[in-house]
């Protein structure tokens, strides 16, 4: 995290539920202890009433009357398939008002999962037992009983310790998030997908972890200015060779070389392997090169590309 802060940001969060407000609640509860951690948090929750859920349309509305008394608001719901109209509303709404979301189908459960599995399962609901019977589904219907029966037999709604209990898996929460996300690129009502979250950018956002994204490896990408595009790899004697083409849209000189770090390629473990090449070779603005980036690798099968700084990685997978 960063350091040396003098006075920290204001963050809102108004949700809709009991397990979400003890997520949030216990982050705003570390980052209060941390006088270097840029956020202040204060988290409210709308309860359920006579089985409804909240109106997302009228939380945003609520939310926006709170935008002078905090630096920054967000709002987190979850997608009921009978307020899809509502849904779509509330976040053309917050959009417009520059509320943040943190948006989840088909529930906030979806974001839990991920700590344990890349899932995309669609789920058809979050708790069985929430409709006044007991679940009897082992998880084939509810993805709270899919985490208790795999993962998590302690898991239930509105657990205070829920974020201690997956504070050691939250790296792997927000790369599976990322990779979710992607499998769904081309799709932008997102507000319609299962499953779906976005949670991982307000928790990035609080924790002051760089946002992660997925690539392709077939098309164009964006990274401190660069567009990139990787051609082609291939492995030889233990060393993989990718070649990548890059434009230069920034306004300093791009440099490869044999102590640059911030591209680097991972295996199937997440081992970090930095790249190498034959010769230092500069990319001055507005030019295009190819470069050619070579690691040597062990017995274990690459997985992806990852491209690094302070504020964003992206990943792109070449299995």
């Amino acid at each position: 995290m960063s350091r040396n802060r003098y006075t920290k940001r204001s963050l809102y969060i108004l949700t809709e539920g009991e397990t979400e407000e003890a997520y949030f609640s216990r982050i705003g509860e570390i980052l209060g202890d941390d006088k270097e951690c840029k956020y202040s948090v204060k988290v409210d929750v709308r309860e359920i009433e006579d089985g409804c859920k909240t109106d997302p349309v009228n939380m945003v509305k609520e939310a926006k009357e709170s935008k002078t008394d905090y630096d920054e608001i967000w709002v987190v719901f979850d997608r009921d398939r009978e307020r899809d109209d509502q849904n779509i509303k509330a976040i053309e709404l917050a959009k417009k008002w520059k509320i943040g979301i943190a948006f989840s189908s088909i529930a906030f459960e979806e974001w839990v999962l991920l700590h344990f599995e890349k899932c995309t399962k669609a789920f058809e609901r979050s708790d069985c037992g929430s409709r006044g019977g007991i679940c009897t589904c082992n998880g084939s219907v509810c993805v709270k009983s899919y985490i208790k029966q795999n993962y998590y037999p302690a898991f239930e709604k509105g657990r205070t310790k829920l974020y201690d209990d997956l504070n050691q898996k939250q790296n792997i929460a927000l790369d599976n998030a990322a990779w979710l996300k992607h499998q769904y690129a081309q799709i932008t009502n997102y507000h319609l997908l299962n499953p779906y979250t976005d949670v991982d950018t307000l928790v990035s956002k609080l924790l002051e972890l760089p946002a992660i994204r997925y690539e392709r490896i077939n098309s164009v990408f964006s990274f401190d200015e660069i567009d990139f595009f990787i051609t082609h790899h291939s492995t030889a004697n233990h060393i993989i060779s990718v070649s990548i083409q890059v434009t230069n849209n920034s306004t300093n000189p791009l440099i490869f070389n044999n102590a640059q770090e911030n591209i680097k390629l991972l295996d199937i473990n997440n081992q970090e392997l930095v790249y190498t090449v034959s010769q230092t070779k500069i990319i001055y603005p507005a030019e295009n090169k190819e470069v050619v980036l070579q690691f040597h690798i062990n017995e274990h099968q690459i997985s992806k590309l990852k491209f690094c700084s302070i504020k964003e990685w992206i990943y792109v997978e070449l299995l």
